[in-house]
């Protein structure tokens, strides 16, 4: 870890050996960002005190962690790692803690939620768990300060394409809330934005759910909600910077009633 040697708190990644953990590390480093690149090695996120002891002193935490064959399966690693790493930031008084999830998480029906959990041991049904659990968790905490600990639970779109890893900036990208609206970004790019809402805590971006993509890809979720990509019910928000992009970004938001 670098925080000892200037005044900036780090920024703690858990996963960060992964495909966008260590993008995430990187994306720090390019900021002087110190950060503690946390992999299943040097902290198992199963283990409680072990993450308390990873996290104390950092000013955010990033869950890129997901079930692997080398790392616990999804249960433990989607659904109760992220559960027992959100209980470790508030007790450390971590001031923000943003979670990596998936779009279409909160839409059993939809063929993105099926394919991707049957494919992987039923990891969307444990990471929806897992979001239902941190929501409950951070909801039920002792006031709602701006002082006090958050969560956002950041629903990228598919990551396998495009194959380039290529950084195209926000004004490439699309934020939704909702879970209806989907499509694809870099992992590069989702680095990005996950390290930029670990370093605002501003009061619009406390304890949501949102969704992210390029513009150029949105498609809706289930094909019931493909009015909503026109009919202004969901927001889709856009920016030239980071902070435009976010701007309106509304905070408690999980899933779109229909």
């Amino acid at each position: 870890a670098a925080d000892e040697e200037g005044e900036k708190a780090p920024i703690a990644v858990l996963g960060a050996s992964g495909r966008t953990g260590s993008l995430c590390v990187e994306a720090c480093c390019k900021r002087g960002i110190p950060v503690r690149a946390l992999t299943r090695t040097s902290c198992d996120v199963r283990d409680p005190a072990a993450l308390y002891e990873s996290i104390q002193g950092c000013q955010s935490v990033i869950y890129a962690a997901s079930a692997s064959k080398k790392g616990g399966n999804a249960k433990e690693i989607d659904n109760n790692g992220v559960v027992l790493a959100g209980e470790a930031c508030l007790k450390a008084h971590v001031s923000r803690y943003v979670v990596l999830s998936s779009t279409a998480v909160t839409r059993p029906k939809s063929l993105g939620y099926i394919f991707t959990n049957v494919s992987v041991g039923g990891i969307m049904d444990e990471k929806r768990k897992g979001e239902e659990r941190l929501s409950s968790i951070f909801n039920s905490q002792a006031g709602s300060s701006p002082l006090s600990s958050s969560y956002t639970i950041l629903r990228p779109g598919g990551l396998e394409e495009p194959k380039k890893n290529e950084i195209l900036g926000p004004s490439a990208l699309e934020i939704s809330q909702g879970d209806v609206l989907a499509g694809i970004v870099s992992r590069a790019d989702l680095a990005e934005v996950t390290v930029e809402l670990a370093l605002s805590n501003v009061a619009n971006l406390r304890n949501t759910a949102l969704e992210l993509y390029y513009t150029d890809s949105v498609q809706p979720c289930e094909g019931r909600f493909k009015p909503l990509l026109s009919n202004g019910a969901i927001p889709r928000l856009h920016g030239d910077t980071y902070e435009e992009l976010f701007r309106d970004i509304q905070p408690n938001i999980d899933f779109y009633k229909s």
